[in-house]
């Protein structure tokens, strides 16, 4: 017998607040969302999520180069991650960070906070477990 499938015109509801299974049957992924408000100087800003390995060969999962339209603009990109270790790293290629007056970014998973800032010389990384257990730690 085939199956048929016929897809659904319907939006999709939003990220729920329990952990989601991922494409493999025996994973189980977590939502995060990165949410950036990007300061005049938007081009100058990027901003990466990495898995940390023990081999210390982390992979990029994701990664944003804010482009000259993006001033002043928020942008939030939502993933679903594995169990496991991970790193935020957000970049100011001129070394000034975000204008704290106009410019900020904020971490979450299921509304827990995993790191917010504004003031950073040329980068900041913010490490921290999923599921989240403890307090990420942050390193300048």
């Amino acid at each position: 017998p085939s199956e048929s499938f016929s897809p659904s015109m319907s939006p999709t509801s939003p990220p729920s607040t329990h952990p989601s299974e991922s494409f493999s049957p025996t994973e189980t992924c977590y939502w995060i969302d990165v949410s950036v408000v990007f300061d005049l100087f938007s081009d100058e800003t990027s901003w990466d999520v990495q898995r940390i390995n023990d081999t210390g060969d982390n992979i990029v999962v994701k990664a944003y180069n804010g482009i000259d339209n993006d001033a002043n603009t928020l942008r939030k990109e939502s993933m679903c991650l594995e169990e496991g270790q991970y790193e935020f790293t957000i970049y100011d290629s001129f070394g000034d960070g975000l204008l704290i007056d106009v410019g900020h970014y904020i971490v979450t998973s299921y509304g827990e906070l995993i790191v917010e800032g504004a003031e950073f010389d040329n980068s900041e990384a913010t490490s921290f477990s999923l599921p989240l257990t403890t307090a990420p730690s942050a390193t300048p």
